[in-house]
């Protein structure tokens, strides 16, 4: 997907019962008050950008690809560039 390679690094971190992860999951935000899989948008610097709780974005028992390109597409460097809105 060329917006992912383009715009993107994709890391998995593990949270477990076994692997809790704390200093992890502490600095993304806690993301597990959404439940796992949740997504996690950080800017170049590190920065929480936003957190999306997976399920929005599912359709049946999977990801609809639709909702997923929207969102990803939604928060690209230029996408969240307020010179992009600017006439």
């Amino acid at each position: 997907m060329k917006v992912m390679e383009d715009n993107y690094v994709k890391v998995l971190v593990n949270w477990s019962t076994e692997n809790k992860n704390p200093k992890a999951m502490a600095y993304l935000g806690y993301p597990q008050r959404f439940g796992f899989p949740v997504f996690v948008v950080l800017d170049e610097n590190g920065k929480i950008l936003h957190i999306q709780n997976s399920a929005y974005l599912e359709e049946g028992k999977g990801y609809d690809k639709k909702k997923v390109l929207q969102f990803i597409n939604g928060w690209t460097p230029k996408a969240i560039d307020p010179i992009t809105y600017q006439n």
